[in-house]
C-alpha cells in the first residue's frame, strides 16, 4: 500500500521522453565513434593534460583517445599496446549506439531493457570492477613509459 502512494506521485514517461533518452544516449555514443572514423587524430584539436602537467605522470585516462581512433583506424595492435582497456570502452560505445540508434528506427519495439536495473549493493560492485580496471590500465600504462 505504501510502495503504490510512492510511485503515484511519479508521472508516466511519454513517448517523447523516452525518445529524448534514445537519442541523446545515441549521440553520446554515435559521435565519437564517428568523429574517430572522419577526423584523422593529427587534426583533433587535443589539449596539454593538466594532470601531467602537475605531476608530470601520465593521467589514468591517458591514452584513450589515440587507441580509439587506432582502433578506427584499423591500427589494433598500437591501441592494444597503448591503451588495452580503450578495446572495453569501443565495445561499449558500439552497444550503446547500435541499442538506441535500433530503438529509434523501430520505435521502441525491441524487447529487453540496454539499461540494467540493479539495487545499490550491485551498482558498488560495478563501480568497483571498474574503478579497478581503469587502475590496472594506469598501472599497465606507468610500468610501460607510456605517455
Amino acid at each position: 500500500m505504501i510502495a503504490n502512494t510512492l510511485h503515484s506521485d511519479i508521472p508516466p514517461r511519454t513517448g517523447l521522453d523516452i525518445v529524448g533518452m534514445q537519442l541523446a544516449l545515441a549521440l553520446t555514443a554515435g559521435i565519437p565513434l564517428l568523429l574517430s572514423f572522419l577526423v584523422p587524430i593529427n587534426r583533433l584539436a587535443l589539449f596539454e593534460c593538466p594532470f601531467f602537467n602537475i605531476t608530470g605522470l601520465p593521467g589514468p585516462f591517458c591514452g584513450f583517445t589515440r587507441s580509439i581512433w587506432a582502433i578506427s583506424a584499423g591500427d589494433w595492435v598500437f591501441a592494444t599496446v597503448n591503451c588495452p582497456l580503450a578495446w572495453l570502452l569501443y565495445a561499449a560505445l558500439i552497444s550503446v549506439f547500435t541499442w538506441n540508434a535500433g530503438r529509434l528506427l523501430l520505435g521502441g519495439n525491441m524487447t529487453g531493457k540496454f539499461i540494467l536495473s540493479t539495487n545499490r549493493n550491485r551498482a558498488n560492485q560495478i563501480a568497483g570492477i571498474a574503478i579497478t580496471l581503469i587502475l590496472l590500465n594506469w598501472i599497465y600504462r606507468l610500468s610501460q613509459g607510456l605517455t
